[in-house]
């Protein structure tokens, strides 16, 4: 106790000190506690101690939120690259969308060309595939318009440029694929073209407009003359009908033919095309000239029995390549 006494006392003293600036100035006495030098020094190392550890403190967090910003700035930088590149795939794919809907429309109107029976159509006419395949986050593609400003979307968290990239690449492989599917129906539809343009040339009515009260009467082939009683080649098949039965054209064409010709009496020729003539002979009169376009079941003459005929009937030939075919087979009875 006595010792704390002492140093108690000894801190509470008060000491003088004097001060003489220069001889010409007056004597500076000041006075103070010995202690309250060590209390400055106590309260300076203090404070010095406690602005190190804030500096220290701060310049971490400064650090941080640096790195943090950088960082930031970097996932907004790789957020507008990956918007970007998301509304230039939205962009592609609608182009692809829009010239697959054409494809998808050529491939319908071929579809409608052709001209083959239902039943068939329905057994044989598959629809011809033509699919955008993309990849995308669940295999969705953005439409042209992605909203790509407002808020902080991060992007970054839903999409990666792997799956940018496999969606880069499905869509170049569907625009590589174009070209093909182009080529392909552009060929079916000359095929179809062609098919029709065959159908259209090929005989395939019943040549007369008789109600069903027509009959054959003659066939092709090898017969008995009936003027000379021999055996000789039939051309063409005979169906006695009425007078003045309106005689059709069993497939479309050209007459190339209108007159009389020695025993045929009155005669109508046509040329289908694709080798096919069809010849219509014994009439009454001709309803159509020379050079005129005619189409399947036009009226184009009317029986009767002009020429070298035993009574009314159409005699009628079906030739391919020149060379004379069974009517029967193209009679559409």
């Amino acid at each position: 106790m006595a010792r704390l006494k002492k140093l108690k006392k000894y801190f509470f003293e008060n000491v003088n000190i004097t001060v003489i600036p220069s001889p010409a100035q007056k004597m500076k006495t000041y006075k103070f506690k010995r202690i309250t030098p060590l209390v400055i020094f106590i309260m300076i190392a203090t404070t010095i101690t406690v602005l190190s550890f804030l500096y220290n403190h701060y310049f971490e967090e400064y650090n941080v939120a640096t790195v943090r910003l950088e960082e930031l700035r970097g996932v907004r930088a790789e957020n507008t690259r990956l918007k970007n590149e998301l509304f230039k795939l939205a962009q592609d794919t609608e182009v692809l969308r829009q010239t697959l809907a054409q494809l998808q429309e050529y491939n319908r109107e071929i579809k409608g060309m052709i001209d083959i029976e239902e039943t068939v159509e329905q057994e044989s006419n598959e629809d011809y595939a033509l699919e955008l395949k993309t990849y995308l986050g669940s295999e969705e593609v953005y439409p042209t318009g992605l909203p790509i400003g407002g808020g902080d979307i991060n992007y970054a968290y839903y999409f990666s440029w792997h799956v940018v990239e496999k969606a880069r690449d499905n869509i170049d492989i569907v625009r590589s694929g174009l070209p093909l599917q182009e080529e392909e129906l552009s060929v079916l539809e000359s095929s179809v073209k062609e098919y029709n343009a065959l159908k259209a040339a090929t005989p395939s009515i019943w040549p007369l407009a008789d109600d069903g009260n027509a009959y054959i009467s003659s066939n092709f082939g090898w017969r008995k003359d009936p003027f000379t009683g021999r055996q000789a080649i039939h051309e063409g098949m005979d169906i006695a009908t009425w007078y003045n039965t309106p005689v059709l054209a069993t497939a479309d064409g050209v007459v190339t033919f209108v007159g009389k010709n020695g025993g045929y009496g009155v005669m109508v020729t046509i040329e289908h095309g694709f080798g096919y003539e069809t010849c219509y002979a014994h009439l009454n009169r001709a309803a159509v000239k020379k050079g005129q376009k005619v189409s399947r079941g036009d009226v184009i003459a009317y029986s009767g029995n002009s020429g070298r005929s035993s009574g009314p009937h159409l005699h009628y030939e079906v030739r391919k390549n020149n060379i004379p075919q069974n009517p029967r087979e193209y009679i559409g009875r």
